[in-house]
């Protein structure tokens, strides 16, 4: 996947992303099929504002790509090699973990608007079926998550230009052995698609601790997903 926007984030209103530069990720859901059945989509293209930091969820590349973030977001403090590397560890632990359940790629703001700072992330899943068993499909989804939803938790079906989707926005608090440290509450939107002609879903889980801006992030994050395409 590629970042298909760069939009100024200027301040704490919603702002659509603006479609100006695009990345891409390979799906690997190309499959022999009938001449008459149309094939999965191999990639798709998800635009994202200006300051979010990509990071590709390939162990042999996000050492490097996770050192160059921390040196770029530290460079203007007097961070000690310590700080720089308990960072960098806090990080790579959150790529561990999302590649662990099928991440693909991960987002990451961390910015100050105005004097406000501002953190938030995306990661993206490829969700597959077990072995030997059909996909659900999103009606199934969204009956377990509602099964399971907790008071305040919203699950709704929504359409989307990419086509129908489960919405699903929930606050949690992190467990008290969370490694990132964090006692916010945190806010999470996590949107779930159906890959065309393919047994795949796709998850795009959104997530911010800033709880004073949460709703304009959540509105941030819903038009982020309104600009998934995708790719033959």
């Amino acid at each position: 996947m590629n970042d298909e926007t760069n939009t100024g984030l200027t301040n704490a209103d919603v702002t659509t992303p603006d479609p100006t530069s695009t990345h891409e990720t390979s799906m690997s859901t190309a499959t022999d099929t009938p001449d008459r059945t149309p094939p999965p989509p191999s990639d798709y293209r998800l635009a994202v504002p200006e300051g979010w930091e990509r990071v590709v969820l390939d162990p042999d590349r996000w050492p490097h790509r996770i050192d160059r973030l921390v040196n770029r977001s530290l460079r203007r403090t007097k961070a000690s090699p310590q700080l720089k590397a308990a960072l960098a560890e806090r990080m790579a632990a959150q790529a561990r973990a999302a590649h662990a359940n099928g991440g693909v790629e991960m987002y990451l703001l961390n910015q100050l608007l105005g004097q406000v700072p501002v953190s938030a992330g995306l990661v993206v899943t490829v969700m597959r079926p077990p072995a030997g068993t059909a996909a659900g499909d999103l009606g199934d989804i969204a009956l377990s998550l509602a099964a399971r939803a907790a008071t305040g938790d919203e699950v709704t079906t929504v359409e989307l230009p990419a086509g129908p989707a489960v919405r699903h926005l929930y606050r949690r608090r992190p467990a008290p052995d969370d490694p990132d440290g964090n006692k916010l509450l945190v806010t999470h939107l996590d949107v779930y698609l159906a890959v065309p002609h393919a047994d795949q879903r796709l998850l795009l889980s959104f997530s911010t601790p800033m709880e004073p801006l949460a709703e304009a992030l959540v509105g941030l994050f819903d038009s982020m997903a309104r600009t998934l395409q995708w790719m033959a």
